[in-house]
Order: structure tokens, then sequence, then C-alpha cells
């Protein structure tokens, strides 16, 4: 493993994060002027309205509703914000506990009895608006398991099953939403339905490919109805990626931000890439980078431990180890990682791989094909010491794969 190219990687993924920071995405999007809420452009006259609630639902709504208190500060009537376990920070649960809002740390990707508990509180926090009411929804991904109100004679076990069944299945985030919003009623502009007849502002942080807003968080605010503004996406992170790898001294190139399918084909295809891409130009003399943006699924058949990150990283490494000419290997690395910090049910963001990674874990008696088969990327990387790490980031915009290859160089 090259030390350099890991040092690279690490630092071009701190650039993705940051560029998807949701507090900055809010204030890209959304500023008080006087009596003012300015929303794209667009002016509310605050003194038109008796109360203004706040709904925020997903992996990043504490900083996104930290963002709407700073400019709606006491306006605000209520609130409820929902987020995953664990991606609570202690300094944002001290400042809207302080406001006394209702926090709620839910599951996912199962819905839990929290989930079902945030669902009662939304609903509860949307009776009795009126024409003179505005609702700020701050809505990012994870909401679709940590934000549920399911229709009358649908439990939680019942739809908790089903969201385990479709996450084992290899459906995509468009087909496994499809149907979560017909178990629903919160679901695909349920919250605007419920919140009439109230101006709906919704602020949304997208984790989709093509950033359907339909789809993101199961459509919370899909209607015509509300003011959806799309405040950021994985196109913006990929592309301060590629500017941070153009800093390093790599030629980047932004290869797609729809990147889908399964994660262990998209890895051996991105690593091919890898190997194959033309030399950089004299100016970008250190070597190439290659960014891919997206969420591809895995199809489980084992009964391991893992991401779908991490598997598109196992499949990298198989492939770097059976392309590369062991004499002369290239210094080649692959990240992959969700941006929310977690890949799958466990602690890792995601995970690296290394044309001596197969090699490497060889000798520690890891056959990685197996670990493939088990779907169990997380326990063959965690000896090697090549799990990305991150912790909660506080943010979601689906996943970001670097792929870098230095000039001239050699692995031993």
């Amino acid at each position: 493993m090259s030390i350099e190219l890991r040092a690279a990687l690490e630092a071009i993924i701190r650039a993705a994060l940051r560029a998807a920071n949701p507090a900055e995405a809010i204030r890209r999007h959304v500023r008080r002027d006087g009596e003012s809420l300015v929303v794209d452009g667009m002016a509310y006259d605050l003194r038109a309205f008796d109360d203004a609630r706040l709904i925020a639902a997903g992996k990043a709504a504490a900083p996104m509703a930290a963002e709407v208190v700073r400019l709606l500060g006491g306006q605000l009537s209520r609130a409820v914000v929902v987020t995953k376990q664990g991606h609570l920070s202690p300094d944002l649960k001290a400042k809207l506990a302080l406001q006394g809002f209702t926090l709620i740390e839910a599951g996912h990707p199962l819905p839990d009895e929290h989930s079902l508990r945030a669902g009662q509180a939304v609903c509860a926090a949307l009776h009795g608006c009126t024409a003179r009411t505005l609702v700020i929804a701050c809505v990012s991904g994870g909401a679709s398991a940590l934000l549920v109100a399911p229709h009358a004679g649908i439990s939680l076990n019942a739809m908790r099953a089903i969201n385990e069944a479709l996450l084992r299945s290899g459906a995509d985030i468009h087909e496994m939403n499809a149907v979560r919003a017909r178990l629903d009623r919160l679901k695909r502009g349920g919250l605007v339905r419920l919140a009439q007849p109230a101006t709906v502002i919704g602020l949304i942080l997208s984790d989709v490919i093509g950033d359907p807003l339909d789809v993101i968080a199961g459509g919370l605010t899909h209607d015509p109805q509300a003011h959806n503004v799309l405040v950021g996406n994985n196109a913006q992170a990929c592309q301060a990626a590629a500017q941070a790898a153009e800093r390093l001294g790599f030629a980047a190139h932004v290869i797609t931000t729809t990147l889908r399918g399964e994660a262990r084909e998209a890895g051996a295809q991105i690593a091919r890439a890898l190997l194959d891409a033309d030399p950089p130009p004299a100016a970008m003399a250190r070597g190439v980078c290659l960014i891919y943006g997206g969420e591809t699924t895995v199809t489980v058949r084992g009964n391991g431990t893992g991401g779908r990150n991490q598997e598109l990283a196992l499949a990298a490494a198989i492939e770097l180890d059976a392309q590369a000419d062991p004499r002369t290997r290239p210094g080649v690395g692959i990240a992959a990682l969700g941006t929310d910090g977690t890949d799958g049910p466990t602690d890792a963001a995601g995970a690296m791989a290394f044309a001596d990674t197969v090699r490497r874990a060889r000798e520690r008696g890891l056959e990685a094909r197996d670990y493939l088969e088990r779907n169990d990327s997380y326990h063959y990387f965690a000896p090697l010491g090549e799990l990305i790490m991150t912790g909660p980031t506080g943010t979601n915009v689906a996943d970001v794969i670097i792929a870098l290859k230095l000039s001239n160089a050699t692995e031993a």
C-alpha cells in the first residue's frame, strides 16, 4: 500500500465531504432580509404568518435544522427533528434542546419504534395549520426509514419486513421508495397534504441519482403546492473532489454522477478503467484521478457484514490484483464511501483498495473471493486497516468513489 496514495485519497475525501456540508448548502439558497425570508430568490414576508413550524428529517436533519433556527430564531412555534441514531452531535443536541424542540433519533436502514414515534410527532406538529402558517421542511436522505406513518392496518413489523426484503433484493432507491410510498401517509407529498392550507417550503439535500424530488427521502414534500429547493447533491461533492485532486497535481475527471447497478460489477469496471487510464498531461504530472458519484446496490447472497461501498472496493481489489502486472504494479488506489459516514449496517463509511490489497490479505489467510461471495467485505478490510472510518458526517449526498493512479510509480 502506498502511503502517498492513501494520503491523497484522504485529502480528496475531506474536500468532498466539506462541499456537502448541509448548513452551507442552506446558506447558499436561503437568507434573512429584514422581515423577509428569501428562498432561492423568492421573498416571504414573515409578518404575513402567525406562526412558523419546522420539520427536519434525515441523516442531515440536525445541522439543517440548526441553520433554520439561526434564520428564524424565536419565530418558530414548534419543531420536530428526526435523525439517525448517533447522528445528533452533542453540541447540536444541546442547541436544539434549548429551543424546546422534539428531537428523535430513530432506526436506519430499518424503521423502528422511534421511527413510528417520529411519524406521530410530525403529524401532531402539523395539526391545526392555517393559511397563515409557514412550514419549513428540511429533508435529507434516510428519512424514508427514520420517519414512518403507516396507513391504517399496516403494522411496524410489516413495514420492517418489507424494508428488509427490499434491502436484500438488490432493488435501487427508486424501486424501494415506490413501495414505501404506498405504505406511508407522509411519503409522496403526504407531509404537504397534512399541512394544508399552510405555506410549505422544502429544503432538500439529495442522496438520489438525478435528484428526483418524488424519491428523495420518500418524497415528503413532493407536491405542486410546496416550494421545493434542491440545496445540495452528489454532483457538488464530486466536483469538489475533482478540484481537490487537481490542487494535489492530478488530472481529474468526473466520470459520472449516476453510477448504479451491482456494487461488485461497478468495482471491477472502475478498477479496469483506472488501470487503462491515459497518462496525464505534463501540467498534471502527479497522476490521474477518476471520480464517480451515485449509488450502487448489493444483492445479498451470504450472511456476512458489509455495505455497498465496501463490496465495491473488494471487487475492485480483486480486479486490480488480477489485471496489474505483479512485477511493475502501478501505484493505484480506490476509495469508495457513503457521504453520510455509514455504509450499510456498519460503522464504516466504506473502504480503500490498492494494487497489493489482495496479496497482503492472502498473507493473513484472507481469500478475497470467499469474502465477496459471503458479502463479508467489512471483515475482509478491517484487519488490513483499509476501512474508511469517518463517523457520522452530518450530511448525506449518496456515494463518492475516488480512483487514483500515480505516474511512473511502482509498488513492491
